[in-house]
């Protein structure tokens, strides 16, 4: 039902509503006249009736495609859904009786992401599809790579007259503008955004959340393998399963099933791909075998095709597959906030002989949390929990957290710190659980100083409005400068709130040449708008804690840390910068092992009279191991060994020969950094 009072119309929660606007067959300039001429056909119809057959005819389309278009439209409140069959809706009825085309642009708006917000910015001055694409992106976070998305939205503007397009731009008409001032602005989630009311759900969904008690939850499907076919962005997934949920009612052949997913995803082009598709929508719960042959929708499925509500299929794929909702509950503090990090956590609630979901399988859950907006993504790996999954998880039964073992994060070490690799760890933790944060700024100024700190960068903080929130030195000598720190923390993962006209004073007033702005994620327009700034250094959070941790193996020098803090680099950049330096540390070190076996081999080999080789030998026998180093490379790796402060090599001439054992050579590498923490005292 439209959103509507008093003429005007007030859009769902952000999170609730979706991100595909329908389209209909044929040239869109007469959607408006095929629509009207749809709904008066399935007003006609029988709502017992299955409409399918005498849509396609209608609309000239196969009977699939005809299941899509009104799934699209009930999607987006034009039509009801009426038991597997579909009628209009209320407001579509009142479109058909006044044939205000605001009526109908307001309903698109109250269910769809940026269909009002278009228009606001149309309001504002005439703009070309690309533009409009942008403006999706840098204040709503849509993530689309083409125009279409918006070009579908534009026509049924012009459908409905209420825009023009010329000189390659749209433009509001008169009756666009007068449409448009009835449509409240929505808003993307922010931090602290609270959904609605979560909507009940129906009897069949709500009779699975009553049945998971400990034993029935710890009994769900382990799911290794979720394959989801057709487009995996925007609600292609949510598309696919409603698609295959609904071809199931009232009942499938295996036959027809498998043609089903050939057929609408041609991306599969596998017969095995396609079963494994459908054991994916049985092991979620909205498919049953009904006969050895064929397949039907389960109740709990029919029931969430009928609503439509993405949070009713999250409540049926809970009560069937193990460690969903909880990962809900284990995003908050888990570090990294990754399927790698979460696979973690997902081992320590499997019971005694379980099978534990892989990275690989956790990362399908996520896609589909993502799918059902329960989730965000921070990174290209790392997710938060949304304003809408706070709410969901809250709402299912899940399985307990186990006793909670001590975080190093909790009470992070301070010089006197026993275990290096342990306080890097809790550095890193504490810096990724205080991005995530967003009610305690704080928290997070303190921890990135403190990682910066341990890169190598000391310093202190300042925090307080009006001051940088720390103060760190790059560098050493006359070479070194210093960076202002300015750190956001936010829940949702992604800043959108920073002043940056100020931040050339807090520079100033600390004597900073650079300024750091540490977060997250950030608002595309805020990125943007930061990288364009010569003198700012976007850094993540996720990149700062990974750089922390590889600060223990794969130590960097100032030099070799300057992408870290470098403005002339966007924050994309960074990470290549430093895993490549952080790639040839390990290329060194897998050198120098090699070198150490080769000569120990031939030391040890009772036929080579001394065990020496010189660096043209070596070379020899490295390509029998796999790995290419140039002349230069190699006399540099065995100059090293063969020092005196290391000495697991010794040099004679152009020869070189082992002295020490393997393990005697690791012993002697890792007790040089520990000697260096001996007080001079001792």
């Amino acid at each position: 039902m439209s959103t509507a009072m008093d003429d005007t119309f007030i859009p769902l929660p952000w999170s609730l509503r979706t991100a595909t606007v329908p389209t209909l067959p044929g040239s869109s300039l007469r959607w408006a006249d095929t629509l009207r001429t749809l709904l008066e056909r399935l007003a006609r119809l029988s709502e017992a009736a299955d409409v399918l057959d005498d849509v396609a005819k209608l609309l000239e389309v196969r009977r699939e495609t005809a299941r899509r278009t009104l799934s699209g439209l009930a999607r987006a409140g034009v039509l009801r859904r009426a038991g597997a069959s579909f009628a209009p809706s209320e407001a579509a009825r009142r479109w058909q009786t006044e044939g205000d085309p605001a009526v109908l642009i307001g309903t698109l708006h109250t269910h769809v992401r940026y269909v009002g917000e278009l228009m606001e910015t149309l309001i504002r001055q005439p703009a070309g599809h690309e533009e409009l694409r942008r403006d999706a992106g840098e204040r709503f976070a849509l993530p689309w790579d083409s125009a279409g998305p918006v070009r579908d939205r534009t026509n049924w503007l012009r459908a409905l007259r209420l825009a023009d397009l010329f000189d390659g731009r749209v433009h509001l008409t008169a009756e666009g503008k007068r449409a448009q001032s009835l449509l409240v602005p929505g808003t993307a989630p922010v931090e602290g955004e609270e959904p609605a009311e979560l909507p009940e759900p129906p009897a069949a969904v709500a009779a699975l959340l009553a049945g998971l008690d400990t034993r029935a939850l710890e009994n769900r499907a382990r799911a290794a393998a979720l394959y989801v076919p057709g487009g995996q962005e925007g609600d292609g997934r949510l598309e696919a399963l409603r698609l295959l949920t609904e071809a199931a009612m009232p009942r499938l052949t295996d036959d027809a099933f498998t043609r089903l997913v050939l057929d609408e995803f041609p991306g599969t082009s596998r017969v095995s791909s396609a079963r494994t598709a459908r054991d994916t929508v049985k092991q979620l719960g909205l498919v049953r075998r009904v006969s050895s042959t064929a397949w039907a929708a389960t109740e709990a499925g029919a029931d969430w095709v009928a609503t439509d509500q993405a949070v009713d299929l999250a409540r049926i794929v809970h009560a069937h597959v193990f460690y969903f909702a909880e990962i809900l509950h284990d995003l908050d503090g888990c570090a990294p906030p990754t399927a790698a990090g979460l696979a973690e956590r997902a081992a320590a609630r499997t019971g005694a002989g379980g099978r534990t979901p892989t990275p690989a399988a956790v990362k399908a859950r996520l896609d589909l949390l993502l799918a059902c907006g329960l989730v965000t993504k921070t990174t290209h790996t790392a997710y938060a929990v949304t304003a809408l999954g706070r709410a969901f998880r809250d709402t299912v039964p899940c399985l307990p957290a186990p006793e909670p073992a001590r975080s190093a994060a909790a009470a992070v070490p301070g010089p006197a710190s026993p275990a290096r690799a342990g306080r890097a760890e809790a550095l890193a933790s504490e810096l990724e659980a205080a991005a995530l944060h967003g009610g305690d700024h704080e928290r997070l100024e303190r921890a990135a100083v403190e990682a910066l700190g341990h890169l190598g960068m000391p310093g202190e903080w300042i925090g307080g409005t009006g001051h940088a929130d720390g103060r760190v030195r790059h560098g050493v000598g006359a070479r070194s400068r210093v960076l202002a720190v300015e750190a956001k923390a936010s829940s949702s993962g992604r800043v959108t709130e920073q002043h940056l006209y100020g931040l050339p004073e807090h520079r100033a007033e600390i004597g900073a040449d650079i300024t750091l702005l540490i977060g997250p994620g950030f608002d595309r327009r805020l990125l943007r708008a930061a990288d364009d700034d010569p003198a700012i250094a976007v850094v993540l959070t996720g990149l700062l804690a990974e750089a922390v941790r590889a600060q223990e193996l794969t130590p960097l020098t100032p030099p070799e840390l300057e992408p870290l803090v470098d403005p002339g680099l966007r924050a994309d950049q960074r990470a290549d910068h430093l895993r490549r330096a952080w790639q040839a540390q390990r290329d060194r070190a897998r050198l120098e092992r090699i070198l150490v076996d080769i000569l120990i081999k031939e030391a040890e080999d009772p036929l080579q009279e001394g065990g020496w080789l010189d660096v043209a030998a070596v070379r020899r026998e490295l390509r029998g191991s796999g790995v290419r180093a140039t002349e230069t490379e190699v006399t540099d790796a065995l100059a090293f060994l063969a020092c005196p402060r290391v000495a697991v090599v010794e040099r004679s001439g152009h020869g070189y020969r082992a002295v020490a054992a393997a393990d005697t050579a690791r012993q002697r590498m890792s007790g040089l950094g520990r000697q260096w923490d001996v007080s001079p005292a001792a």
